[in-house]
């Protein structure tokens, strides 16, 4: 399951020690500026007021986060975000993405913000450098959970128009992610014991109680009849975890049940995995496929949209038919449009 990777809004024990030396957690992105760049951060202003009134009245709610655990009232919620310039500045730039998601004529207006807040935050966070404790591990782990939701929310939506180009930015903030990773791995222990443990052994329980599926079952054969073994069990892996990540998904508790596992797999997938989408493998983008399938099947969720279908049918047109038994139940849901 993926509770049992190192997830993010679903997190678990972590599969492998952490990278990171001296207990401390960094998280690098294209989008990051240098640490200094905070002490010229402007006052907070009317239009960050209007961002946190809609972090808290409408994305809280979307998720559902509130209805599950005490510790995810909204009062509750402002205390955390309160303690950590990072978090809140993370929590403003994803409200400025889903109000350019909202409102489309001001786009541009408020993805710039949202840039601009992401890289406040990303700053602060590797500027503090700070240590896994009881203290901070609750901020860390939402503000790494928001940011993992929010970057690949807006590399799924904003896409540019060229198809290669899209994977570049998209393997890009795969590897993003495995500093995200990092912080998650660290502190699993500690959120056991925080305000977030009834809501993470909640979201547990029903994980453990959802039915498994088989819609990966024949992807997982055709990557086991590849000759290179050691290639052929990295894609096993990575299979056998977004097979989890459709399992997990079918949770019906909340928003936040369906969405953690399906942003957990980007962030658990190896950087072998990473290395070899990278170099356009068929195999590996075949994979891919079948992620699309799977933010298909949740695209009643503005955080996919139609990004599900997009990545289903241009790699079908990059492959081709040559590819075609690798790409049969993704292809499906093109077929059903």
């Amino acid at each position: 399951m993926v509770s049992k990777a190192t997830g993010l809004v679903l997190p678990s024990r972590p599969k492998s020690k952490p990278t990171a030396k001296n207990n401390k957690v960094y998280v690098n992105s294209s989008h990051a500026a240098d640490p200094g760049v905070t002490n010229d951060s402007p006052p907070v202003n009317r239009l960050h007021l209007e961002f946190f009134h809609h972090f808290v009245t409408d994305i809280l709610t979307f998720l559902g986060f509130d209805r599950f655990s005490p510790a995810g009232s909204a009062i509750d919620m402002t205390k955390y975000i309160l303690s950590a310039p990072f978090l809140m500045n993370q929590i403003l730039a994803f409200a400025a993405l889903h109000l350019s998601i909202v409102h489309p004529t001001r786009w541009e207006f408020y993805q710039y913000h949202s840039s601009q807040l992401q890289t406040h935050a990303l700053s602060e966070f590797n500027g503090v450098k700070l240590d896994v404790s009881a203290e901070t591990c609750v901020p860390m782990f939402l503000s790494s959970s928001c940011l993992a939701m929010h970057v690949l929310t807006e590399k799924l939506l904003s896409r540019p128009d060229s198809f290669e180009t899209f994977l570049d930015h998209f393997i890009q903030s795969l590897r993003m992610h495995r500093g995200v990773r990092a912080v998650t791995s660290q502190s699993w222990h500690l959120l056991l014991q925080s305000p977030l443990k009834s809501l993470l052994e909640n979201e547990g329980m029903m994980l453990d109680q959802s039915t498994s599926g088989n819609e990966c079952l024949e992807l997982l054969a055709h990557v086991d009849t590849m000759f290179d073994p050691a290639i052929g069990s990295i894609y096993r892996q990575t299979v056998e975890d977004l097979q989890e990540a459709y399992h997990a998904s079918r949770s019906p508790l909340s928003n936040f049940s369906r969405i953690g596992p399906i942003i957990s797999w980007p962030v658990i997938i190896s950087p072998d995995y990473i290395d070899l989408l990278s170099g356009r493998r068929p195999e590996a983008l075949a994979i891919l496929s079948h992620f699309g399938a799977l933010l298909h099947m949740h695209n009643e969720m503005w955080t996919f949209g139609n990004s599900g279908l997009y990545l289903i049918s241009s790699i079908n047109h990059y492959l081709g038919p040559e590819w075609e038994s690798w790409l049969r139940w993704p292809n499906t849901f093109i077929q059903d449009e």
